[in-house]
Formats: structure tokens, C-alpha cells, sequence
């Protein structure tokens, strides 16, 4: 028995182009249904509620930054433990909650991720 294709809608908006997932993709094909690599590739992601920064982690393989949010300093401690003892320099992690989140001056970010965080 095959799985149904995962069903993607990319929305334009004046705020900028969001891709909505309507199934979640199975287990390690999170990225590959945002889009994959050339969605990702050369741009600034920002990872919404990143936990242990699973996606932060597969999108950092093609972007050129990306950063991982999550209110949880457990979680954030663990993805930076593994962001340095893999050597994985243009990926970082803050403490902080999405909905009071403010960027760093001249910090823009050119793709979102949310998954399973709201």
C-alpha cells in the first residue's frame, strides 16, 4: 500500500509566498514537501517553534542561514549541542516565543518554516 502524494498550495501574499502543507509528509520528507532544495537554497530561514531543530537542521544542508526559535531551553540546548559537534556553522538557535519574536537589526528572513507548532 503506497501513501497519498503529500498535497502542497504555494499562497502569494503582500507579506510573501507561503507554501501550506494539508497532510503532514512522512518521518525525514518534512523539507522535500516545503518544496525541497530549491525552496531552501542560498536563502535566510527562520524555523518557528525548531524544538530540537529537525528541520532547521535538513533546511541549514542548502541555505545560507537559518535560524531556529523555540520557547524551550532544553530543546535549544540539545540543537546547539548538535549544530557544534556537527561542525554546522550558518545555523543558530534562540531561546524566545514566535509570538513576541523580533529580529536582530538588519536580520530579514526570505522563507518561514512552521511545522507542527501552532
Amino acid at each position: 500500500m503506497s501513501a497519498k502524494p503529500v498535497e502542497v498550495c504555494e499562497c502569494d501574499t503582500p507579506s510573501g509566498r507561503f507554501v501550506v502543507v494539508s497532510r503532514h509528509p512522512r518521518s525525514g520528507r518534512e523539507i522535500e514537501a516545503f518544496g525541497g532544495a530549491r525552496v531552501f537554497r542560498g536563502k535566510s530561514v527562520i524555523d518557528i517553534g525548531t524544538g530540537v531543530g529537525r528541520l532547521a537542521f535538513d533546511a541549514a544542508r542548502v541555505a545560507r542561514h537559518v535560524v531556529g526559535i523555540d520557547p524551550y531551553e532544553d530543546a535549544i540546548r540539545s540543537a546547539r549541542e548538535q549544530a557544534k559537534r556537527e561542525g554546522i556553522t550558518n545555523l543558530e538557535f534562540r531561546v524566545g516565543d514566535a509570538r513576541t519574536f523580533t529580529p536582530r537589526p538588519g536580520e530579514r528572513f526570505d522563507r518561514a518554516i512552521l511545522s507542527w507548532s501552532l
